[in-house]
């Protein structure tokens, strides 16, 4: 269990540290549809692990299936393979989950400290600087060689 709790808390620091890139008034929503794709994997990892632990729990299927208003079925379907997939690879990975959410942590931390301080004046700022691409076509794109 403790090695399932740890892998769930590395995974859920990874999706936090993009959320909070995300949060930055004028570069989040541009790379938004850049980690999206990233994000999705991120969130469907994080709700693997924890119906995995939920289950080490002994936390029915019905349970769960009850949560999300689903049925059993499936719930069961969509998950369970993905569980029984990260419950097996938290096992594996103990020493890099472990290293990984000291890392994670520094790192969220950092970011939400940056983001704290400079939130307000970036706020403010933003939406000039929103204007300003609106009236550069093609700002989105990188140019190609």
């Amino acid at each position: 269990m403790r090695n399932l709790l740890l892998a769930l808390s590395d995974a859920a620091l990874d999706l936090a540290n993009d959320g909070v890139a995300l949060a930055h008034p004028r570069e989040g929503a541009a790379l938004g549809l850049v980690i999206a794709p990233s994000l999705q994997g991120k969130a469907a990892h994080v709700e693997a692990l924890a119906c995995a632990v939920l289950r080490h729990a002994g936390v029915s299927w019905d349970a769960m299936a009850g949560r999300y208003d689903v049925t059993r079925q499936s719930l069961h379907r969509r998950l369970s393979a993905a569980a029984d997939q990260v419950a097996e690879n938290a096992q594996k990975f103990t020493p890099g989950h472990e290293l990984s959410v000291h890392q994670e942590l520094g790192l969220l931390a950092g970011a939400c400290e940056r983001l704290q301080q400079s939130f307000t004046p970036e706020l403010e700022a933003a939406p000039g600087v929103w204007e300003a691409r609106r009236k550069t076509p093609g700002w989105w794109w990188p140019k190609g060689p």
